[in-house]
């Protein structure tokens, strides 16, 4: 018991034992003990039931905080390997630009190549069919050598743009990361209240629901099925079901009644759905 409750037995075991020397109402005394020993013994259950209540506060606290902690690692982890990601491209948009550049010199030169061979093969038209076949076959190698270049320039500028997409969507991706990182930061540093666990709210959570206090999503609905437990329990279940059912045959009834009877304000029509009591039509003249 608490030092309160500790401290009132002893002034009774006190007065008990004060009147008993003095020759006082001993039995008075005894009965005043025995009225206020039970209310005292609930008493210090209503201090035990609180005192449980904070620790299982203080229990939700400590599991909450490592949650927090938990997807904070988790997302400092994910934002590490975004980094990593993020300088991999750059290094790679960088050879992807190198590679570019040089493919773009290979190609002028061999565009340069192949204008020199034609313009060799037109100034030969005099030469000799031997050396103007000749002169044709070096300006059509060099025309092949000159596309396959550019065929290379293209594929090496297809690639480098594609990377810097990859890149950009990367960036994003950091950025986001980062922010989620600060945030999950910010909570592990200054906490939200912990919400109610399922653990909490099936030892205590009756309670707390009595007494006026919040529950999150999933302590309520395990509240919900302790009370659903509790109504089939007691009874209150079917007491629910019996009224729902008369309250369906009622509006049966009544939906049968106004479409058999007579319109509200006829004479002939009867008071209520079972109502043996029909108004008689008024003779004529």
């Amino acid at each position: 018991m608490s030092a309160e409750t500790t401290q009132v037995t002893a002034l009774l075991d006190q007065l008990a034992a004060l009147a008993g020397q003095r020759g006082g109402d001993a039995q008075a005394v005894a009965e005043l003990n025995n009225q206020l020993t039970p209310t005292l013994l609930r008493a210090e259950a209503v201090r035990l039931q609180l005192k449980i209540a904070e620790l299982l506060d203080e229990a939700d606290r400590l599991e909450f905080k490592a949650k927090l902690w938990e997807a904070e690692h988790e997302l400092d982890g994910l934002y590490e390997v975004a980094l990593q990601e993020e300088s991999r491209l750059i290094k790679a948009v960088k050879a992807a630009i190198q590679a570019e550049r040089e493919a773009e010199d290979g190609a002028r030169e061999a565009a340069e190549n192949h204008r020199l061979a034609v313009e060799a093969e037109r100034a030969g038209h005099k030469l000799s069919a031997t050396e103007q076949t000749d002169l044709l076959m070096r300006a059509r190698a060099a025309a092949d050598v000159a596309a396959r270049f550019q065929a290379s320039v293209e594929g090496a500028r297809a690639h480098r743009e594609s990377l810097e997409k990859t890149l950009a969507a990367a960036r994003d991706d950091v950025r986001q990361r980062e922010a989620a990182n600060e945030v999950a930061h910010t909570l592990m540093t200054n906490p939200p209240k912990a919400p109610t666990s399922a653990a909490t709210a099936l030892l205590d959570g009756f309670r707390r629901l009595m007494w006026g206090q919040q529950l999150g999503k999933e302590a309520t609905a395990v509240v919900t099925g302790l009370v659903q437990d509790a109504a089939k329990l007691t009874g209150v279940t079917r007491w629910t079901e019996v009224a729902a059912i008369e309250q369906h045959d009622k509006a049966r009834a009544n939906a049968a009644f106004e479409r058999n009877m007579p319109a509200k304000g006829h004479p002939l029509r009867p008071s209520h759905p079972t109502s043996p009591v029909f108004a008689v039509r008024p003779a004529n003249g």
